[in-house]
């Protein structure tokens, strides 16, 4: 079967020429800078590229083909997306990311931080460059959003990390830590490509809906996935976001068992590994998984109800592409 962005017909290699030109185009860094080698190998060491590919797919529901916007509101998604990954790998303590070492283990610490912290200033700024002074229009104000929304990653990763092993977390703290480190960066880009090729505020806004419905119910499948595929096939322990303290779908309806709950609650840093394996495989075999599973179906059936609602448009076999990507095969 062909690759995403082979359905989709958009050049991968257009997309990382303008990566490097974000980081290649800095005068104020050293050629022989840790920060713009470490840039680089994040960008060779390659990628679906699915959130530049959501702002092409949006871009395409325009009035305007505007190629440069567009791929500035691509280089932004992507950008913001590796740097937090960079900082999502130092909080886990990941070593490897798709086989390979990640950053902080490359360098260090401090310098990887350094590193994503110069990526989320330096697309901004590259963004900018050449861009007139002048009052934004109601499109402009909305192509700036992505650049905004970088608290709202940024706050989803602190409700992360601050309710570790929080088994009391409440099923709406849940969805809007989903929604703001995953479902929103993909509305987003629908949204960002939309509006810089000037598509009218209905369309966009019907985009914006179909990326965030699109990314809740592959959030919750993934959170799903986590607990059923064997390890070989995930590349890491199955479990791992509860070994890592994160509580996702599958636990909190599993917390509602009375007798799974104790031991659940009875998890925390300090506990055995085979504690673990015991619970993981406790709620892999539980109900909460079919529960799980009807959650996605419901964001799933959502999403596709918006894609109909834009079936109108010449474009709108692309959302058909990007549904049968990211949602269920009986979807």
């Amino acid at each position: 079967m062909a690759k995403l962005h082979e359905q989709l017909g958009i050049d991968l290699q257009v997309i990382d020429t303008t990566l490097r030109e974000v980081i290649l185009t800095d005068r104020e860094l050293d050629a022989d800078s840790v920060v713009r080698s470490g840039v680089l190998h994040l960008i060779d060491a390659g990628g679906k590229r699915l959130r530049p590919l959501l702002v092409i797919v949006g871009s395409r529901f325009g009035k305007l083909m505007r190629r440069r916007p567009v791929l500035k509101a691509a280089a932004i998604a992507e950008y913001i997306h590796m740097a937090s990954l960079i900082h999502d790998d130092i909080i886990d303590e990941a070593d490897c990311r798709r086989g390979a070492p990640t950053l902080h283990k490359l360098t260090d610490i401090p310098t990887a931080v350094l590193t994503g912290n110069y990526m989320m200033a330096r697309v901004m700024e590259w963004a900018t460059e050449g861009v007139p002074e002048r009052e934004p229009d109601a499109s402009q104000q909305r192509r700036s959003e992505p650049l905004a929304d970088v608290s709202e990653l940024c706050i989803g990763e602190y409700h992360q990390l601050h309710n570790r092993f929080n088994f009391d977390l409440s099923m709406e703290l849940y969805l809007d830590k989903t929604r703001r480190k995953t479902a929103l960066l993909l509305a987003l880009c629908l949204q960002a490509g939309a509006d810089a090729s000037n598509a009218d505020n209905r369309t966009s806004e019907l985009l914006y809906q179909f990326g965030e419905a699109l990314g809740l119910a592959f959030q919750i499948r993934d959170d799903v996935l986590d607990f059923t595929t064997p390890q070989a096939s995930l590349g890491k322990p199955a479990g791992a976001d509860l070994r890592n303290g994160n509580i996702t779908l599958p636990v909190l309806y599993a917390l509602e068992d009375p007798e799974l709950s104790v031991s659940i609650r009875a998890l925390g840093p300090e506990a055995d590994p085979q504690a673990f394996d015991d619970v993981i495989a406790q709620i892999a075999a539980s109900s909460a998984i079919a529960r799980c599973h009807a959650q996605v179906a419901a964001y799933s059936e959502r999403a596709l109800d918006l894609a109909d609602q834009l079936a109108w448009h010449p474009a709108s076999p692309q959302l058909q592409v990007l549904a049968r990507y990211f949602l269920p095969s009986e979807h």
